[in-house]
């Protein structure tokens, strides 16, 4: 019985990080989505700063209002 809790154990830890790398690919960025970030920026009252100088938490963020606003503009 352990054994097979181990083994089910190493499967899903080895599973997580290929979820999480999905999660983060399901965004496309295109020239309307940079737009769509300055525009974030500035309702957001941050300093304007391109895409890729964006800390990781920064881009989480951004991407959790897009999902929540995907036609807003």
């Amino acid at each position: 019985m352990f054994r097979y809790l181990g083994t089910l154990l190493l499967g899903a830890s080895l599973l997580a990080p290929v979820t999480l790398l999905a999660q983060d690919h399901d965004h496309h960025w295109s020239d309307n989505e940079n737009t769509t970030w300055h525009q974030y920026l500035k309702e957001h009252h941050k300093k304007d700063h391109d895409w890729a100088k964006a800390s990781k938490r920064e881009q989480k963020d951004y991407w959790k209002w897009r999902d929540a606003h995907p036609d807003a503009h």
